[in-house]
Protein backbone atom coordinates (compact mmCIF):
# COMPACT_ATOMS: atom_id res chain seq x y z
CA UNK A 1 0.00 0.00 0.00
CA UNK A 2 1.20 3.69 -0.93
CA UNK A 3 2.05 6.07 1.58
CA UNK A 4 -0.36 8.32 -0.21
CA UNK A 5 -3.22 6.14 0.92
CA UNK A 6 -2.19 5.52 4.25
CA UNK A 7 -1.94 10.02 4.68
CA UNK A 8 -4.35 10.76 7.32
CA UNK A 9 -4.61 7.93 9.71
CA UNK A 10 -2.88 9.81 12.68
CA UNK A 11 -4.81 12.20 13.86
CA UNK A 12 -3.61 15.42 12.89
CA UNK A 13 -3.94 19.29 13.76
CA UNK A 14 -4.16 22.28 11.64
CA UNK A 15 -4.81 26.05 12.28
CA UNK A 16 -8.43 27.15 12.29
CA UNK A 17 -8.79 30.78 13.92
CA UNK A 18 -7.10 31.00 16.54
CA UNK A 19 -6.96 27.40 18.01
CA UNK A 20 -5.59 24.13 16.09
CA UNK A 21 -8.55 21.87 15.24
CA UNK A 22 -7.68 18.13 15.37
CA UNK A 23 -9.29 14.73 14.02
CA UNK A 24 -8.25 11.81 11.67
CA UNK A 25 -9.38 10.14 9.05
CA UNK A 26 -11.71 6.86 10.70
CA UNK A 27 -11.79 3.78 9.00
CA UNK A 28 -9.27 3.27 6.45
CA UNK A 29 -8.51 0.03 7.31
CA UNK A 30 -11.71 -1.60 5.98
CA UNK A 31 -10.73 -0.57 2.37
CA UNK A 32 -7.56 -2.22 2.67
CA UNK A 33 -9.08 -5.34 3.88
CA UNK A 34 -11.53 -5.06 1.05
CA UNK A 35 -9.33 -5.09 -1.43
CA UNK A 36 -7.36 -8.32 -0.79
CA UNK A 37 -10.61 -9.90 -2.07
CA UNK A 38 -8.58 -8.84 -5.44
CA UNK A 39 -5.70 -11.09 -4.08
CA UNK A 40 -6.38 -14.88 -5.19
CA UNK A 41 -7.16 -17.61 -2.68
CA UNK A 42 -4.99 -20.18 -2.98
CA UNK A 43 -5.06 -22.51 0.47
CA UNK A 44 -5.94 -26.02 0.02
CA UNK A 45 -9.67 -26.79 1.72
CA UNK A 46 -9.03 -28.81 5.46
CA UNK A 47 -10.62 -32.12 5.94
CA UNK A 48 -12.76 -30.55 9.05
CA UNK A 49 -13.64 -27.27 8.92
CA UNK A 50 -15.81 -25.60 11.55
CA UNK A 51 -19.99 -26.20 11.02
CA UNK A 52 -22.96 -24.09 11.28
CA UNK A 53 -26.79 -24.21 10.03
CA UNK A 54 -26.45 -21.11 8.06
CA UNK A 55 -23.42 -18.77 7.57
CA UNK A 56 -24.31 -14.89 6.82
CA UNK A 57 -21.46 -13.00 4.64
CA UNK A 58 -21.63 -9.42 5.60
CA UNK A 59 -23.20 -7.86 8.51
CA UNK A 60 -25.48 -4.81 7.23
CA UNK A 61 -28.58 -4.26 7.34
CA UNK A 62 -29.68 -7.02 5.09
CA UNK A 63 -26.90 -9.44 7.00
CA UNK A 64 -28.44 -8.77 10.03
CA UNK A 65 -32.20 -8.60 8.78
CA UNK A 66 -31.51 -12.60 7.72
CA UNK A 67 -30.34 -13.22 11.06
CA UNK A 68 -33.32 -12.08 12.17
CA UNK A 69 -35.64 -13.91 10.49
CA UNK A 70 -33.84 -17.25 10.95
CA UNK A 71 -33.59 -16.87 14.47
CA UNK A 72 -37.13 -15.75 14.74
CA UNK A 73 -37.79 -19.26 12.77
CA UNK A 74 -36.20 -20.96 15.49
CA UNK A 75 -32.97 -21.45 13.30
CA UNK A 76 -30.40 -22.07 16.23
CA UNK A 77 -27.02 -21.93 14.65
CA UNK A 78 -26.77 -18.64 12.64
CA UNK A 79 -23.03 -17.43 12.05
CA UNK A 80 -22.59 -13.62 10.43
CA UNK A 81 -19.43 -12.99 9.61
CA UNK A 82 -18.35 -9.26 8.59
CA UNK A 83 -14.73 -7.51 7.38
CA UNK A 84 -15.45 -4.58 9.66
CA UNK A 85 -14.86 -3.76 13.59
CA UNK A 86 -18.63 -3.57 14.15
CA UNK A 87 -21.73 -4.08 12.24
CA UNK A 88 -24.38 -2.04 10.58
CA UNK A 89 -22.51 -1.40 7.19
CA UNK A 90 -23.61 1.95 5.90
CA UNK A 91 -26.16 2.39 8.73
CA UNK A 92 -22.77 2.67 11.16
CA UNK A 93 -22.74 5.60 14.17
CA UNK A 94 -19.95 6.51 15.89
CA UNK A 95 -19.98 7.69 19.52
CA UNK A 96 -18.21 10.68 21.38
CA UNK A 97 -15.16 9.17 23.60
CA UNK A 98 -14.68 12.05 26.00
CA UNK A 99 -15.36 15.28 26.93
CA UNK A 100 -18.98 16.39 28.05
CA UNK A 101 -20.43 15.34 25.10
CA UNK A 102 -18.84 12.02 26.08
CA UNK A 103 -21.60 9.28 24.91
CA UNK A 104 -23.73 10.94 22.54
CA UNK A 105 -24.50 9.12 19.50
CA UNK A 106 -24.34 10.10 15.92
CA UNK A 107 -24.81 9.24 12.43
CA UNK A 108 -21.73 7.88 9.99
CA UNK A 109 -24.29 7.26 6.57
CA UNK A 110 -27.96 6.50 6.63
CA UNK A 111 -30.01 8.46 9.19
CA UNK A 112 -33.07 8.47 8.53
CA UNK A 113 -35.88 6.05 7.55
CA UNK A 114 -39.72 7.67 6.17
CA UNK A 115 -43.07 6.20 7.96
CA UNK A 116 -43.91 2.87 6.67
CA UNK A 117 -45.97 2.15 3.55
CA UNK A 118 -49.33 0.34 4.44
CA UNK A 119 -48.11 -2.72 2.35
CA UNK A 120 -44.68 -2.61 4.00
CA UNK A 121 -45.71 -5.00 6.86
CA UNK A 122 -42.12 -6.44 7.21
CA UNK A 123 -40.72 -2.86 8.45
CA UNK A 124 -43.87 -2.62 10.47
CA UNK A 125 -43.23 -5.63 11.94
CA UNK A 126 -39.78 -5.11 12.54
CA UNK A 127 -40.70 -1.37 14.59
CA UNK A 128 -43.19 -2.54 16.40
CA UNK A 129 -40.84 -5.62 17.82
CA UNK A 130 -38.40 -2.25 18.21
CA UNK A 131 -40.79 -0.36 20.12
CA UNK A 132 -40.48 2.56 17.59
CA UNK A 133 -44.18 1.96 17.23
CA UNK A 134 -46.23 1.11 20.28
CA UNK A 135 -49.25 -0.27 19.38
CA UNK A 136 -51.47 -0.41 16.12
CA UNK A 137 -55.15 0.87 16.12
CA UNK A 138 -58.59 -0.92 15.10
CA UNK A 139 -57.95 0.20 11.59
CA UNK A 140 -54.38 -1.39 11.59
CA UNK A 141 -52.59 2.32 12.02
CA UNK A 142 -49.60 2.57 13.61
CA UNK A 143 -48.95 4.48 16.92
CA UNK A 144 -45.67 5.81 16.99
CA UNK A 145 -43.89 6.15 20.44
CA UNK A 146 -42.30 9.34 21.29
CA UNK A 147 -38.67 10.43 20.39
CA UNK A 148 -38.90 8.64 17.00
CA UNK A 149 -40.45 10.79 14.77
CA UNK A 150 -38.30 13.89 13.72
CA UNK A 151 -38.91 17.11 15.57
CA UNK A 152 -39.69 20.42 14.73
CA UNK A 153 -38.11 22.39 13.03
CA UNK A 154 -37.37 19.45 10.48
CA UNK A 155 -35.20 21.34 7.36
CA UNK A 156 -34.34 24.11 6.29
CA UNK A 157 -32.27 25.98 3.73
CA UNK A 158 -29.67 28.66 3.16
CA UNK A 159 -30.53 31.10 0.26
CA UNK A 160 -30.53 34.88 -0.14
CA UNK A 161 -28.34 35.42 2.74
CA UNK A 162 -30.85 33.72 5.82
CA UNK A 163 -31.72 30.13 6.98
CA UNK A 164 -35.77 29.55 6.13
CA UNK A 165 -37.79 26.72 6.84
CA UNK A 166 -37.83 23.81 4.69
CA UNK A 167 -36.03 23.18 1.25
CA UNK A 168 -37.55 25.55 -1.14
CA UNK A 169 -35.77 28.62 -1.09
CA UNK A 170 -38.94 30.98 -1.37
CA UNK A 171 -36.48 34.19 -1.72
CA UNK A 172 -35.16 32.88 -4.45
CA UNK A 173 -38.20 31.15 -6.43
CA UNK A 174 -39.75 33.46 -9.57
CA UNK A 175 -43.54 33.40 -10.59
CA UNK A 176 -42.42 30.99 -13.26
CA UNK A 177 -40.26 29.07 -10.75
CA UNK A 178 -43.63 28.32 -8.66
CA UNK A 179 -45.87 27.50 -11.38
CA UNK A 180 -43.79 25.01 -12.42
CA UNK A 181 -43.35 24.15 -8.73
CA UNK A 182 -47.35 23.63 -8.65
CA UNK A 183 -47.00 21.86 -12.08
CA UNK A 184 -44.28 19.20 -10.58
CA UNK A 185 -46.73 18.57 -7.31
CA UNK A 186 -49.42 17.33 -10.03
CA UNK A 187 -47.18 15.50 -10.98
CA UNK A 188 -46.33 13.96 -8.05
CA UNK A 189 -49.75 13.58 -7.18
CA UNK A 190 -51.14 11.42 -10.13
CA UNK A 191 -47.85 9.29 -9.87
CA UNK A 192 -47.83 8.73 -5.96
CA UNK A 193 -51.67 7.20 -6.49
CA UNK A 194 -51.16 5.65 -10.09
CA UNK A 195 -51.76 1.68 -9.84
CA UNK A 196 -50.11 -0.63 -12.70
CA UNK A 197 -52.00 -2.89 -15.17
CA UNK A 198 -50.84 -5.49 -12.69
CA UNK A 199 -52.73 -4.19 -9.63
CA UNK A 200 -49.74 -2.71 -8.11
CA UNK A 201 -49.10 0.88 -6.87
CA UNK A 202 -46.73 2.27 -9.64
CA UNK A 203 -43.80 2.83 -7.05
CA UNK A 204 -43.64 1.49 -3.60
CA UNK A 205 -40.83 1.07 -0.76
CA UNK A 206 -40.09 -2.10 -1.16
CA UNK A 207 -39.52 -1.86 -4.60
CA UNK A 208 -40.79 -5.72 -5.03
CA UNK A 209 -44.13 -4.61 -3.83
CA UNK A 210 -44.46 -2.01 -6.87
CA UNK A 211 -45.76 -2.57 -9.86
CA UNK A 212 -43.87 -4.28 -12.96
CA UNK A 213 -46.45 -3.06 -15.80
CA UNK A 214 -43.87 -2.35 -18.67
CA UNK A 215 -45.31 1.07 -19.53
CA UNK A 216 -44.10 2.05 -16.05
CA UNK A 217 -40.89 0.59 -16.30
CA UNK A 218 -40.02 2.08 -19.78
CA UNK A 219 -39.65 5.37 -17.31
CA UNK A 220 -36.33 3.92 -16.38
CA UNK A 221 -35.39 4.11 -19.97
CA UNK A 222 -34.70 7.93 -20.16
CA UNK A 223 -32.90 10.00 -18.00
CA UNK A 224 -34.80 12.23 -15.46
CA UNK A 225 -33.21 15.64 -16.45
CA UNK A 226 -34.71 14.64 -20.72
CA UNK A 227 -38.05 13.26 -18.99
CA UNK A 228 -37.91 16.75 -17.03
CA UNK A 229 -37.59 18.15 -20.64
CA UNK A 230 -40.20 16.53 -21.86
CA UNK A 231 -42.41 17.67 -19.09
CA UNK A 232 -41.26 21.56 -19.55
CA UNK A 233 -40.11 21.37 -16.20
CA UNK A 234 -37.08 23.70 -17.15
CA UNK A 235 -37.08 25.87 -13.63
CA UNK A 236 -33.58 26.20 -12.17
CA UNK A 237 -34.58 26.08 -8.80
CA UNK A 238 -37.33 23.26 -9.18
CA UNK A 239 -34.53 21.14 -10.74
CA UNK A 240 -31.82 22.12 -7.75
CA UNK A 241 -34.35 20.45 -4.94
CA UNK A 242 -34.85 17.38 -7.49
CA UNK A 243 -31.56 17.18 -7.73
CA UNK A 244 -30.60 17.21 -4.34
CA UNK A 245 -32.97 14.28 -3.58
CA UNK A 246 -31.18 12.47 -6.31
CA UNK A 247 -27.96 13.24 -4.77
CA UNK A 248 -29.12 12.33 -1.00
CA UNK A 249 -30.50 8.83 -2.03
CA UNK A 250 -28.33 7.91 -4.50
CA UNK A 251 -25.17 9.63 -5.03
CA UNK A 252 -26.29 11.39 -8.66
CA UNK A 253 -27.40 13.67 -10.85
CA UNK A 254 -30.28 14.26 -13.28
CA UNK A 255 -28.61 12.95 -16.07
CA UNK A 256 -27.02 9.74 -14.43
CA UNK A 257 -30.77 9.28 -12.30
CA UNK A 258 -33.23 7.24 -14.23
CA UNK A 259 -36.63 8.96 -14.69
CA UNK A 260 -37.97 5.70 -12.78
CA UNK A 261 -35.91 6.38 -9.91
CA UNK A 262 -36.61 10.16 -10.08
CA UNK A 263 -40.26 9.96 -9.57
CA UNK A 264 -39.81 6.89 -7.11
CA UNK A 265 -38.17 9.17 -4.76
CA UNK A 266 -41.18 11.39 -4.66
CA UNK A 267 -44.03 9.17 -5.39
CA UNK A 268 -43.31 5.85 -3.35
CA UNK A 269 -43.81 7.17 0.25
CA UNK A 270 -47.46 7.02 1.20
CA UNK A 271 -47.52 6.26 4.95
CA UNK A 272 -51.03 5.84 5.22
CA UNK A 273 -53.50 7.40 2.71
CA UNK A 274 -56.41 6.66 5.08
CA UNK A 275 -55.19 8.26 8.44
CA UNK A 276 -55.56 11.88 8.01
CA UNK A 277 -54.32 12.62 11.48
CA UNK A 278 -51.01 14.91 11.11
CA UNK A 279 -48.07 13.93 12.65
CA UNK A 280 -46.28 16.79 11.23
CA UNK A 281 -43.46 14.72 9.37
CA UNK A 282 -42.98 11.31 7.39
CA UNK A 283 -39.71 11.02 8.86
CA UNK A 284 -37.88 8.99 11.50
CA UNK A 285 -34.65 9.50 12.86
CA UNK A 286 -32.20 9.20 15.73
CA UNK A 287 -29.49 10.79 16.99
CA UNK A 288 -27.20 8.16 16.44
CA UNK A 289 -29.27 8.38 12.54
CA UNK A 290 -29.88 4.30 11.76
CA UNK A 291 -27.45 2.81 14.01
CA UNK A 292 -30.38 2.70 16.39
CA UNK A 293 -32.04 0.52 14.02
CA UNK A 294 -28.41 -1.95 14.09
CA UNK A 295 -28.47 -2.00 17.53
CA UNK A 296 -32.49 -2.84 17.86
CA UNK A 297 -31.36 -5.70 15.50
CA UNK A 298 -28.69 -6.65 17.03
CA UNK A 299 -30.38 -6.94 20.18
CA UNK A 300 -33.12 -8.97 19.02
CA UNK A 301 -30.18 -11.58 17.84
CA UNK A 302 -28.99 -11.05 21.13
CA UNK A 303 -32.42 -11.76 22.53
CA UNK A 304 -32.82 -14.89 20.65
CA UNK A 305 -29.55 -16.18 21.01
CA UNK A 306 -29.22 -18.53 18.28
CA UNK A 307 -26.83 -16.25 16.08
CA UNK A 308 -23.43 -15.57 16.93
CA UNK A 309 -21.82 -12.50 14.85
CA UNK A 310 -17.94 -12.34 14.76
CA UNK A 311 -16.53 -8.88 13.00
CA UNK A 312 -12.79 -8.70 11.77
CA UNK A 313 -13.36 -11.67 9.59
CA UNK A 314 -12.91 -10.80 5.88
CA UNK A 315 -14.77 -14.22 3.59
CA UNK A 316 -12.63 -14.32 0.20
CA UNK A 317 -13.86 -17.59 -0.93
CA UNK A 318 -17.67 -19.33 -0.85
CA UNK A 319 -18.65 -22.40 -3.04
CA UNK A 320 -21.49 -23.94 -3.86
CA UNK A 321 -21.72 -26.35 -1.33
CA UNK A 322 -21.48 -24.17 1.42
CA UNK A 323 -17.52 -23.56 1.84
CA UNK A 324 -16.78 -20.54 3.30
CA UNK A 325 -13.00 -19.25 3.55
CA UNK A 326 -11.20 -16.38 4.33
CA UNK A 327 -8.69 -14.74 6.73
CA UNK A 328 -8.69 -12.86 10.31
CA UNK A 329 -8.01 -8.70 10.56
CA UNK A 330 -5.63 -9.77 13.12
CA UNK A 331 -3.69 -12.82 11.61
CA UNK A 332 -4.87 -16.49 10.76
CA UNK A 333 -7.20 -18.39 8.48
CA UNK A 334 -10.87 -19.70 8.79
CA UNK A 335 -12.55 -22.42 7.26
CA UNK A 336 -16.44 -23.19 8.23
CA UNK A 337 -19.81 -24.80 5.86
CA UNK A 338 -22.67 -24.08 6.37
CA UNK A 339 -25.81 -26.06 5.36
CA UNK A 340 -26.89 -22.79 3.73
CA UNK A 341 -24.87 -19.44 3.14
CA UNK A 342 -26.74 -15.61 2.41
CA UNK A 343 -24.22 -13.42 0.73
CA UNK A 344 -25.30 -10.09 2.01
CA UNK A 345 -22.69 -8.16 0.25
CA UNK A 346 -22.77 -5.96 -3.24
CA UNK A 347 -23.12 -8.17 -6.27
CA UNK A 348 -19.78 -7.51 -7.66
CA UNK A 349 -18.12 -8.57 -4.09
CA UNK A 350 -20.28 -11.78 -4.54
CA UNK A 351 -19.83 -12.91 -8.01
CA UNK A 352 -15.71 -12.34 -7.03
CA UNK A 353 -16.75 -14.57 -3.62
CA UNK A 354 -17.70 -17.47 -5.83
CA UNK A 355 -15.91 -16.73 -8.63
CA UNK A 356 -18.74 -16.07 -11.08
CA UNK A 357 -17.75 -14.61 -14.58
CA UNK A 358 -17.49 -10.90 -14.29
CA UNK A 359 -20.96 -9.61 -15.69
CA UNK A 360 -22.53 -5.60 -15.69
CA UNK A 361 -23.91 -4.96 -12.42
CA UNK A 362 -24.73 -2.14 -10.70
CA UNK A 363 -22.53 0.34 -9.88
CA UNK A 364 -21.88 2.69 -6.17
CA UNK A 365 -21.45 6.03 -5.70
CA UNK A 366 -18.89 7.11 -3.18
CA UNK A 367 -19.59 9.07 -0.15
CA UNK A 368 -17.45 11.88 1.50
CA UNK A 369 -18.47 12.41 5.26
CA UNK A 370 -17.39 15.16 7.85
CA UNK A 371 -17.90 14.85 11.49
CA UNK A 372 -17.82 17.87 13.73
CA UNK A 373 -17.55 18.12 17.30
CA UNK A 374 -18.87 21.51 18.42
CA UNK A 375 -19.18 23.20 21.67
CA UNK A 376 -22.20 24.46 21.52
CA UNK A 377 -24.34 24.48 17.95
CA UNK A 378 -23.91 27.32 15.65
CA UNK A 379 -25.32 30.35 15.47
CA UNK A 380 -27.74 31.15 12.45
CA UNK A 381 -29.66 34.38 10.63
CA UNK A 382 -33.05 32.92 10.39
CA UNK A 383 -34.48 29.72 11.41
CA UNK A 384 -32.44 28.44 14.36
CA UNK A 385 -30.62 24.93 13.87
CA UNK A 386 -32.39 22.39 12.19
CA UNK A 387 -32.16 18.59 11.81
CA UNK A 388 -31.04 19.03 8.58
CA UNK A 389 -29.49 22.26 7.28
CA UNK A 390 -28.84 22.76 3.41
CA UNK A 391 -27.39 25.47 1.47
CA UNK A 392 -29.16 26.24 -1.78
CA UNK A 393 -26.53 25.92 -4.88
CA UNK A 394 -23.97 23.74 -2.92
CA UNK A 395 -22.05 20.44 -4.36
CA UNK A 396 -23.00 18.69 -0.80
CA UNK A 397 -26.10 17.73 0.82
CA UNK A 398 -25.13 20.09 4.12
CA UNK A 399 -25.60 18.79 7.59
CA UNK A 400 -27.73 17.15 10.28
CA UNK A 401 -27.09 17.58 14.30
CA UNK A 402 -27.55 15.00 16.46
CA UNK A 403 -28.80 17.11 19.32
CA UNK A 404 -31.53 17.63 17.03
CA UNK A 405 -33.81 14.71 18.22
CA UNK A 406 -32.40 14.97 21.95
CA UNK A 407 -34.14 17.88 22.20
CA UNK A 408 -31.04 19.88 23.22
CA UNK A 409 -30.71 23.28 21.11
CA UNK A 410 -27.58 23.97 23.64
CA UNK A 411 -24.35 22.86 24.45
CA UNK A 412 -22.33 19.80 22.70
CA UNK A 413 -23.46 19.40 19.45
CA UNK A 414 -22.06 16.88 16.37
CA UNK A 415 -23.24 17.93 12.83
CA UNK A 416 -22.80 15.18 10.54
CA UNK A 417 -22.04 16.89 6.69
CA UNK A 418 -22.31 14.60 3.63
CA UNK A 419 -21.41 14.92 0.10
CA UNK A 420 -21.79 12.22 -2.39
CA UNK A 421 -19.40 11.98 -5.18
CA UNK A 422 -21.17 12.45 -8.13
CA UNK A 423 -18.92 11.84 -11.28
CA UNK A 424 -16.61 8.61 -12.24
CA UNK A 425 -17.09 6.10 -9.21
CA UNK A 426 -13.90 4.89 -9.90
CA UNK A 427 -12.12 7.99 -10.46
CA UNK A 428 -13.54 9.55 -6.90
CA UNK A 429 -12.99 5.94 -5.06
CA UNK A 430 -8.80 6.48 -6.09
CA UNK A 431 -9.51 10.01 -4.81
CA UNK A 432 -10.49 9.55 -1.58
CA UNK A 433 -7.90 6.51 -0.84
CA UNK A 434 -4.96 9.44 -1.47
CA UNK A 435 -7.37 12.22 0.68
CA UNK A 436 -5.35 13.50 3.29
CA UNK A 437 -6.88 14.58 6.33
CA UNK A 438 -5.92 18.31 6.03
CA UNK A 439 -7.44 18.75 2.72
CA UNK A 440 -10.60 16.98 3.48
CA UNK A 441 -11.18 18.97 6.73
CA UNK A 442 -10.55 22.20 5.21
CA UNK A 443 -13.49 20.98 2.63
CA UNK A 444 -15.73 20.20 5.10
CA UNK A 445 -15.39 23.93 7.02
CA UNK A 446 -15.10 25.70 3.96
CA UNK A 447 -18.72 24.71 3.02
CA UNK A 448 -20.59 25.35 6.11
CA UNK A 449 -17.87 28.33 7.67
CA UNK A 450 -19.36 31.14 5.23
CA UNK A 451 -22.98 30.18 6.51
CA UNK A 452 -21.82 29.73 9.84
CA UNK A 453 -19.95 32.97 11.42
CA UNK A 454 -18.96 31.32 14.59
CA UNK A 455 -18.05 27.82 13.31
CA UNK A 456 -14.87 27.62 13.33
CA UNK A 457 -14.90 28.83 17.06
CA UNK A 458 -17.12 26.50 18.37
CA UNK A 459 -15.73 23.33 16.26
CA UNK A 460 -13.48 21.39 18.25
CA UNK A 461 -12.59 18.69 16.17
CA UNK A 462 -13.34 17.03 12.74
CA UNK A 463 -13.51 13.63 11.36
CA UNK A 464 -13.61 12.37 7.89
CA UNK A 465 -15.62 9.19 7.36
CA UNK A 466 -15.21 7.44 3.44
CA UNK A 467 -17.29 5.72 1.90
CA UNK A 468 -16.39 3.77 -1.08
CA UNK A 469 -19.34 2.28 -2.66
CA UNK A 470 -22.09 4.28 -0.44
CA UNK A 471 -25.43 3.93 -2.25
CA UNK A 472 -26.24 2.05 -5.74
CA UNK A 473 -26.68 4.46 -8.46
CA UNK A 474 -29.78 3.64 -10.31
CA UNK A 475 -28.77 4.41 -13.62
CA UNK A 476 -30.56 4.80 -16.77
CA UNK A 477 -31.98 1.17 -18.03
CA UNK A 478 -31.06 -0.53 -14.55
CA UNK A 479 -34.56 -1.14 -13.73
CA UNK A 480 -35.91 -1.52 -17.40
CA UNK A 481 -37.41 -5.19 -17.53
CA UNK A 482 -36.19 -8.25 -15.42
CA UNK A 483 -32.68 -7.71 -15.65
CA UNK A 484 -31.99 -7.04 -11.87
CA UNK A 485 -33.67 -10.67 -10.82
CA UNK A 486 -30.83 -12.39 -12.36
CA UNK A 487 -28.39 -10.91 -9.68
CA UNK A 488 -30.58 -12.81 -7.08
CA UNK A 489 -29.87 -16.57 -8.34
CA UNK A 490 -29.30 -19.03 -6.21
CA UNK A 491 -25.43 -20.86 -6.27
CA UNK A 492 -26.48 -24.38 -5.35
CA UNK A 493 -26.65 -23.78 -1.25
CA UNK A 494 -25.77 -20.26 -1.47
CA UNK A 495 -28.48 -17.27 -1.91
CA UNK A 496 -28.33 -13.88 -2.25
CA UNK A 497 -29.53 -10.52 -0.16
CA UNK A 498 -28.46 -6.85 -0.69
CA UNK A 499 -29.82 -3.59 -2.12
CA UNK A 500 -27.87 -4.09 -5.48
CA UNK A 501 -30.96 -6.76 -6.33
CA UNK A 502 -33.26 -3.30 -5.28
CA UNK A 503 -31.39 -0.95 -7.42
CA UNK A 504 -31.90 1.52 -4.56
CA UNK A 505 -29.50 1.36 -1.03
CA UNK A 506 -32.51 1.86 0.74
CA UNK A 507 -33.01 0.82 4.55
CA UNK A 508 -36.24 -0.81 3.62
CA UNK A 509 -34.64 -2.57 0.32
CA UNK A 510 -32.11 -4.60 2.96
CA UNK A 511 -34.30 -5.92 5.28
CA UNK A 512 -36.67 -7.14 2.75
CA UNK A 513 -33.77 -8.57 1.24
CA UNK A 514 -32.40 -10.05 3.84
CA UNK A 515 -35.70 -11.40 5.00
CA UNK A 516 -36.79 -12.82 1.57
CA UNK A 517 -33.30 -14.62 1.57
CA UNK A 518 -33.78 -16.50 5.08
CA UNK A 519 -37.41 -17.72 3.90
CA UNK A 520 -35.75 -19.59 0.62
CA UNK A 521 -33.63 -21.16 3.31
CA UNK A 522 -36.30 -21.97 5.26
CA UNK A 523 -38.72 -22.83 2.52
CA UNK A 524 -35.59 -24.99 1.56
CA UNK A 525 -35.66 -29.14 1.54
CA UNK A 526 -33.55 -29.31 4.69
CA UNK A 527 -35.41 -26.89 6.87
CA UNK A 528 -38.96 -28.23 5.96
Amino acid sequence: MSSGVLAGLSAACVPSGDKRLKGEILGRHRAELAHRLWVPWDRPRSELPARANVVVVGGGVAGLAACWRLVSAGVDDVLLLDLDDVVGGTAQSGSVSEGVAAGQRFALGAHYVTLPNPENKLVRRLFRELGIIRAFDADGRPRYAPGHLCLAPQERVYAAGKWSEGLWPTDLASPEDEAQRAAWEAIVDHWTHHVGADGRPAFSIPVALASRDPAIRALAGLSFADWLDQQGLTSPVLRWILEYATRDDYGTTLHDTSAWAGLHYHCARRPDPADDRDLGTHVLTWPGGNGRLVEGLTGLLERHRGARIRTGMLVQQVTADGYVAGSRGRGGDFEVVGEHVILAVPTTVADRLLSVPERPTPSAAPWRVGVLHCSEPPRSHGVPLAWDSVVFGAPDLGAISNAHQLGHYGGPTVLTWYEPLTGDPGQARRSLLTAGWEAEADRVMSALAPVHADLRATVERVDIWHWGHGTVRPTVGLHVGEGLDALREVNGVVHRAHTDLSGLSLFEEALWHGVRAAEEVLDSESWR
